[in-house]
């Protein structure tokens, strides 16, 4: 232990310095400095945390904003491709009041049906076959049942109305007579 003792002059210089290890320095910051910079510290945390919450909320109010917009001119390029089908379709029309043939002016309003339906692929619009396929109420819609000895029964054996399907989803179902089978005699 003898090794272990402090030489004399470190122990008459710790002796000797007036700050003990439990005295506050002036260079230390006072209990009063402390609480004051605890206090700034709270102040800007919750200020960048109030900026915070104000950005988010700004965020979101543009994001629904936005959502509108989109949603209310969604159709916009849809009826942009249409336009040119109801153009050709006014003059077929116009056409029709100085056609002397009749079928000038079918020609004329089969090919706009035509362009419209090129509209309707481009925007993963498909029509729905129908005509000598059994009948389905997820596709088809039953407006009448009649007797047909050419046809089975729940066969279609008129399509009224064509149906579409937009992506994987019925737009409309197709409107169709089905046989009821043969008649009874």
């Amino acid at each position: 232990m003898a090794d272990m003792e402090q030489p004399e002059e470190i122990q008459n210089q710790a002796e000797n310095d007036p700050v003990k290890e439990n005295e506050v320095t002036d260079e230390s910051p006072s209990m009063e400095e402390q609480l004051q910079t605890a206090i700034s510290e709270r102040d800007e945390a919750q200020d960048r945390f109030l900026r915070s919450q104000a950005e988010l909320d700004n965020t979101r109010k543009r994001y629904h904003r936005e959502l509108e917009q989109l949603q209310l001119y969604a159709a916009a390029p849809f009826i942009q491709d249409l336009l040119p089908a109801l153009d050709n379709l006014k003059r077929a029309s116009d056409a029709a009041e100085n056609a002397e043939q009749v079928n000038d002016l079918k020609q004329g309003v089969e090919m706009v049906a035509k362009q419209i339906l090129d509209v309707f692929q481009k925007h993963n619009v498909k029509s729905i076959d129908a005509l000598g396929k059994p009948f389905d109420p997820n596709l088809h819609e039953a407006l009448q049942q009649l007797p047909s000895d050419e046809h089975p029964a729940m066969t279609i054996t008129h399509e009224l109305e064509q149906g579409f399907i937009l992506n994987d989803r019925v737009v409309r179902p197709t409107k169709v007579i089905v046989s009821s089978g043969p008649a009874e005699s």
